[in-house]
């Protein structure tokens, strides 16, 4: 049996031609749409959402002390987990109906430096992504209230969910001003 050598420069570029032919591809670029998070709440019947970072914790209603001279949409304070908590019915301060004490019925403790407060709302509908590209509206042409303190919307569904500032809230005059 006569065994023919062959060059090693052969079998290098014989190896190297296999493994290009055989090998997977590199990963594809791909262009990741950015999408903006929040909670998701209700105003009466309007849909909002803040960004996460301005809300600490969200809790049922806990039990309140009322504040004698104050405007009716300050419902009270609260002890949560040891920290004084101003309540405020959040439907009520933009002139809706009172938030109906159900088991939807939740409170947002605001994440404001300097400002211990929670903020009633009619329902939390838990976490919404939004694709920012997309789904970006504008609010001019509608009325309401609340459109003060909204920063754009997002349109999904047939659903208007306002991008609520709860910042713009906490430094308006007419939410410092409480006293009757």
């Amino acid at each position: 049996m006569v065994q023919t050598r062959q060059d090693p420069f052969d079998l290098l570029r014989k190896m190297q031609q296999e493994s290009l032919e055989n090998a997977p591809g590199l990963p594809q670029e791909v262009e990741v749409t950015k999408l903006w998070s929040g909670v998701a709440f209700r105003v009466g019947e309007i849909m909002l959402v803040t960004p996460l970072e301005n809300v600490l914790e969200i809790l049922p209603p806990p039990p309140m002390t009322p504040v004698p001279g104050v405007k009716p949409w300050l419902k009270g304070v609260a002890n949560v987990r040891g920290n004084l908590i101003t309540i405020v019915d959040l439907p009520e301060y933009y002139g809706k109906p009172p938030v109906y004490m159900d088991d939807k019925a939740r409170m947002l403790i605001m994440n404001v430096p300097g400002l211990n407060a929670g903020l009633l709302v009619n329902d939390v509908l838990g976490l919404r992504h939004f694709d920012e590209d997309l789904e970006r509206q504008d609010l001019s042409g509608l009325d309401d209230p609340v459109l003060v303190q909204l920063n754009g919307a997002f349109l999904r569904d047939n659903v208007l969910w306002g991008v609520y500032d709860m910042r713009s809230l906490a430094e308006s005059p007419s939410f410092r001003h409480v006293a009757t």
